[in-house]
């Protein structure tokens, strides 16, 4: 790989076009190409950063000195161009949730480890200060042993109207704060049980108000609140939490504050 990185993008929705932006203000990197099955959004994109435009994922991944690529498609989707990414010789940042199905996560992991090439899943709470800093006061014992954690994750109403009953939160939200978790505790489930609201019709038939309830092989239990049922009016436009109590202390994290608040002995 070249000191600078030949990277595309595969899927032009509101996401990718983010992860365009973020990429042509990286020194290191050179934004080669987009990939879109609508036409028109590949080339005014293209246009936009001064990319190749394509409709094909696979023409995309033939392209000369491709290094890595970025799959921003729906999450049904990832399957099969993380595969044939991973068969190109291509690194793959794939967005959250890696896929929508056990069986599909488990074929692209097999084609990377197969093709000896990275895959990674884009959860960027690893990536705030906040989380990461929470994360190295647990690993260094500041807390004792975390028995128990509750994690909030919950949007505005009108999330659920531009997804469209594309997805619900456990996918949309939720993932975010299982990852987290298991990142923070350094520790596997060994048992889950969710529970979804459904007391208010909605017009999609997905869930959009979940409790999860997570114990952890440690010992630990955790609470994962995920919904998009917050008004507009919320004066943040989200509730992001988490919570955590250990032997020697607790934890609140508030990312509606910016903040990190931690109590020991």
């Amino acid at each position: 790989m070249s000191a600078t990185i030949d990277v595309g993008v595969i899927g032009l929705g509101e996401i990718g076009q983010v992860h365009c932006d973020v990429l042509a203000s990286m020194p290191d990197v050179r934004l080669v190409a987009v990939a879109d099955v609508d036409a028109a959004r590949a080339t005014v994109t293209a246009e936009r950063f001064g990319a190749v435009a394509c409709t094909d994922h696979r023409d995309l991944l033939a392209l000369e000195g491709m290094d890595a690529v970025i799959v921003a498609t729906p999450d049904q989707l990832h399957r099969d161009v993380v595969v044939d990414a991973a068969g190109a010789g291509v690194h793959v940042l794939v967005e959250k949730p890696i896929a929508t199905t056990l069986e599909d996560a488990d074929a692209m992991i097999a084609a990377a480890e197969r093709a000896g090439t990275m895959l990674s899943v884009g959860f960027t709470l690893r990536h705030f200060p906040q989380y990461e800093r929470l994360h190295d006061e647990v690993r260094a014992g500041r807390l004792g042993t975390v028995i128990s954690a509750f994690a909030r994750r919950t949007n505005l109403e009108t999330q659920s109207a531009r997804i469209g009953g594309r997805t619900g939160v456990l996918f949309f939200l939720a993932v975010h704060d299982f990852d987290v978790l298991r990142w923070i505790l350094d520790d596997e489930p060994v048992s889950i049980h969710c529970a979804a609201s459904t007391s208010v019709p909605g017009p999609h038939p997905v869930e959009d108000e979940t409790f999860t309830i997570v114990r952890f092989a440690g010992g630990a239990v955790a609470c994962v609140h995920a919904g998009w049922r917050l008004p507009t009016t919320h004066p943040a436009g989200f509730d992001f939490r988490l919570d955590l109590t250990g032997s020697q202390g607790v934890a609140n994290l508030a990312m509606e504050h910016q903040g990190l608040t931690i109590v020991d002995g």
